[in-house]
């Protein structure tokens, strides 16, 4: 398994605070049966500000550490950048998750969606793919989500009803609605501030979700189960990662998470997941699997 999210490289953000540390997380991974972890450090302007050379420096460090340790685990370089209005100062040295095409990112606590859609858009023009970390754990990309789902439910229900005017009808709704979601772009690369959620603009069809293991098992607060249950079953997710911070989180997570694959498909299939996969579900234009039959398995 490879694990998309996780803050194991020692005292660079909020993760791991020491070498000790991230070898006893390095290892509860590899226990847990993953054999590649990305290190995605926070990328923020004012609190944690790297190079992509500086990444790919601590996490070739590591690696001789886990290799020194006997921790049978690949470590890949990567960051998790900011969508806020300072994301664009990276914007020249950006560092996707090892040799793919997928960038790490995620919605500030008080998110922008003017600022949000050229942060997508810039990364796509640059030739990566947005891997937005954990929506569930975003007021502003669960509505996205959620509003997706809601619409993408009517349209196959006016479709199964076999009329073809009516799911027209309702197609061009979810195009309008799209257009209302965000602020229109004045450049590809310069951000707008003063933008209004309702004006117009499309969203990017190549954004792709993560989710986090520990949504499942209750470790967030604030109903964030139940919106990643939600967005599960609505087969809005591309892949599942750890986003691990520290010995104790992993300690509470790992386990549990990992023994719901036997009893949850959706799950499993998720843990599964390549960079390859990602890219073609990226190239397809959809965040993941529409689920058509979610059967009688553990939710």
């Amino acid at each position: 398994m490879i694990d998309f999210h996780c803050h194991i490289l020692p005292g660079l953000d909020d993760g791991s605070i020491s070498i000790d540390e991230s070898l006893a997380m390095a290892q509860g991974l590899s226990e847990a049966g993953y054999t590649i972890v990305c290190c995605t450090p926070h990328c923020m302007k004012g609190y944690y500000e790297y190079s992509a050379q500086q990444m790919r420096e601590a996490t070739l460090m590591l690696q001789a550490d886990l290799d020194n340790a006997g921790v049978e685990l690949e470590l890949w370089p990567g960051m998790e950048y900011c969508l806020d209005e300072c994301f664009f100062d990276f914007a020249d040295d950006l560092l996707p998750l090892g040799d793919t095409r997928l960038l790490l990112c995620e919605a500030p606590q008080q998110a922008n969606p003017g600022i949000i859609h050229e942060g997508l858009e810039l990364i796509i023009d640059k030739g990566f793919i947005p891997l937005v970390a954990h929506p569930e754990r975003s007021k502003y990309f669960y509505r996205i989500l959620t509003a997706r789902s809601e619409e993408r439910g009517t349209r196959d229900a006016e479709f199964k009803k076999g009329d073809p005017t009516s799911a027209e009808v309702v197609a061009d709704k979810l195009k309008s609605f799209w257009k209302r979601v965000f602020a229109p772009r004045t450049s590809r690369h310069a951000p707008r501030d003063d933008v209004a959620p309702d004006e117009s603009s499309a969203f990017p069809e190549e954004v792709l979700y993560q989710a986090n293991l520990g949504s499942f098992v209750g470790f967030y607060p604030n109903g964030t189960r139940q919106r990643a249950y939600e967005l599960l079953k609505a087969g809005l997710y591309a892949c599942i990662a750890s986003d691990l911070h520290n010995n104790h989180m992993a300690d509470k997570i790992l386990k549990p998470s990992i023994e719901k694959f036997d009893t949850n498909p959706l799950l499993k299939e998720l843990a599964g997941r390549t960079p390859a996969d990602l890219e073609k579900l990226a190239e397809a234009g959809i965040p993941g699997e529409e689920v058509k039959e979610q059967g009688e398995f553990d939710f």
